[in-house]
């Protein structure tokens, strides 16, 4: 099996790569705090001290970033990815940005000589570990094709969605919905509240309806505040809710669900700790606001 490059390796990125050990690829990886890639070193990975290092052993890199300056200093900083040896290499970046900043990636890449395929992922840090993410690729094609056996074991549906940005703006339209859907569960669960509804019998009743999505049954617990794992934490969704506003803005229309429910992730982002908090935890926060209820005991 062929030998892969691996950069970022928090959460989302903990819960891949070892797939592509599983699936027998060899792993070159870089982090930038040396705690993480040690697990991966363990597991098997070899760990390299520079992100331009990774070309030395392979050909294809995966890059799993927080967030786009994060990737642009992997990419531009000095011993980056880009800095000497990327030319004819490709960079998969599974991360999400607005599209705008993609293309400016994937720009900076092509200026070098590297190819670039946007890749983000629907799905957090269970469905990486179980390789169910859905992803959406925008590039040329022999570069999507080129990755097929790459993001194999890290997936269960792999969309093509044609040019370079195009996986960004699919990102965009997903974190839209779902993070709509989580305000709309929260002021349901407000009503129920109001209602004097038992609100874990208003889940098991939303579960078995039209109104759920797959995601709800295993938030469950997160939702009736029963348990306190982190996915994907309010601050992404922050930052990401912030893109898809701003890509509503550059397509020259309006989303006024989406504006609304950007001014609640704000808030609870700076509330009481609730930023490091899932993203499901939003529906806590709501109701406290929304309906007047205590707040959870998180002890």
């Amino acid at each position: 099996m062929s030998t892969l490059g691996f950069l970022g390796l928090g959460r989302m990125g903990q819960a891949m790569a070892p797939r592509l050990l599983d699936a027998g690829f060899n792993l070159v990886v870089w982090n930038r705090s040396p705690e993480a890639a040690s697990v991966l070193q363990r597991a098997g990975a070899q760990v390299v001290a520079h992100p331009c290092d990774i070309w030395d052993h392979a050909d294809i890199a995966i890059t799993m970033l927080r967030d786009f300056a994060a990737m642009q200093s992997v990419l531009q900083g000095p011993q980056g990815l880009l800095s000497e040896g990327c030319a004819g290499k490709l960079i998969c970046d599974m991360a999400t940005y607005a599209p705008a900043d993609s293309l400016a990636l994937a720009a900076s890449a092509e200026e070098q000589g590297a190819r670039y395929v946007d890749a983000p992922v629907g799905g957090t840090v269970e469905p990486a570990r179980s390789g169910n993410l859905v992803v959406f690729t925008g590039g040329r094609s022999d570069d999507t094709h080129r990755l097929q056996d790459v993001l194999a074991p890290l997936s269960r549906r792999i969309f093509d969605m044609g040019q370079q940005g195009n996986g960004a703006k699919m990102k965009m339209v997903m974190n839209l919905v779902l993070t709509v859907y989580w305000e709309g569960i929260a002021e349901a669960l407000a009503m129920a509240d109001g209602g004097a509804l038992d609100p874990a019998i208003a889940l098991d009743v939303l579960v078995e309806t039209p109104a759920a999505i797959p995601i709800l049954q295993s938030k469950r617990a997160l939702l009736l505040d029963q348990s306190h794992e982190v996915g994907f934490d309010i601050n992404g969704v922050q930052k990401d809710m912030n893109a898809v506003m701003r890509t509503v803005t550059e397509l020259g229309l309006s989303a006024p669900a989406a504006a609304g429910t950007l001014e609640a992730v704000n808030e609870a982002a700076s509330s009481k700790g609730y930023g490091e908090q899932d993203v499901t935890k939003l529906t806590s926060f709501r109701r406290t606001q929304i309906g007047g209820r205590d707040e959870p005991d998180d002890s």
